[in-house]
Parts: structure tokens; sequence; C-alpha cells
């Protein structure tokens, strides 16, 4: 068996790769931040709550959905073999609950406070924009390393 050394670049490039879920969520929290005191300072304290409360309702559907996902990952391959497989029902309220929960929340802000939609609306579309520049980032830094000097 062929096994890799520790500092191969391989498996730099997977712990690199693997840290990804780590800097969206920063990312996240950054972008929201930002975005929150931007909303109060220019429209209204109304606005400034509605991106948080949509920011903080995507993070956690994109963090329900990585969780969702591991539990799929673990029922297809299940390293463990004494272990139980995730049940489907878990699976089922893993993927269906998120938006149900996103509804819900997107319905609340709806019908009681109507001046939150806009920055509501905003705030979810946060762990998108953190994930699109996580991947910007990992281009960046996939392409330079790639660049060796001849």
């Amino acid at each position: 068996m062929s096994e890799r050394p520790q500092g191969s670049p391989s498996d730099l490039m997977e712990a690199f790769l693997s840290s990804a879920y780590r800097r969206i969520l920063r990312i996240t929290v950054l972008l929201t931040l930002a975005a929150t005191l931007a909303a109060t300072a220019f429209f209204n304290w109304q606005a400034g709550v509605g991106v948080a409360l949509g920011s903080l309702l995507a993070g956690l559907n994109f963090v329900w959905l990585h969780h969702g996902t591991e539990l799929m990952v673990r029922r297809m391959v299940n390293p463990n073999p004494g272990e139980a497989a995730p049940s489907k029902l878990r699976l089922l309220l893993a993927f269906v609950g998120r938006y149900i929960c996103v509804m819900a929340g997107a319905y609340v802000i709806l019908k009681s406070y109507p001046r939150m939609l806009g920055g509501f609306i905003a705030g979810l579309a946060f762990p998108i924009l953190a994930a699109m520049s996580e991947g910007v980032y990992e281009a960046v830094v996939t392409s330079r390393n790639d660049q060796t000097p001849d």
C-alpha cells in the first residue's frame, strides 16, 4: 500500500479544502455584521434587524444543509460497521425541515414586520455570497500553487 507522507502537496491541499466550511461560516458572519451596521446606518433599525434575521436564518439553513449531507454520506458509506446508519426519517427532516424553517421565517416577517422584508431577503443571500467568495479564494490559491517555476 502506498501512503502519502504527511507533508505531501496532496495532504496540504486536502487540509486546505477541508477548512472551507469554517471559512464560509466566518465570511457569512463578517458579511452579516457589516451589512447589519450599514442597513441600520443608511436606512433604519428595522432594516438592520431584517438583515440580521435573514442572515441568521440562512446561516442556520447552511449549517443544517452541511449536517444533512454528512448524514447522507454516513448512510451511504457507513465507515463504522458496528454503528447504525442514520434513518431515512432523519435524512428527510434534515433536508425538508430546513425549507420549512426558512418559509416559516419569511412568512412571519412578511405578515408581522413588512418593513424588515427587504433586509431579510438581502440577508438570505449572505451564505451564498460567502460560498462564492470561498470559491474565488480557492481558485486563486490553487492557481498560485500550480504555478511552479520550471
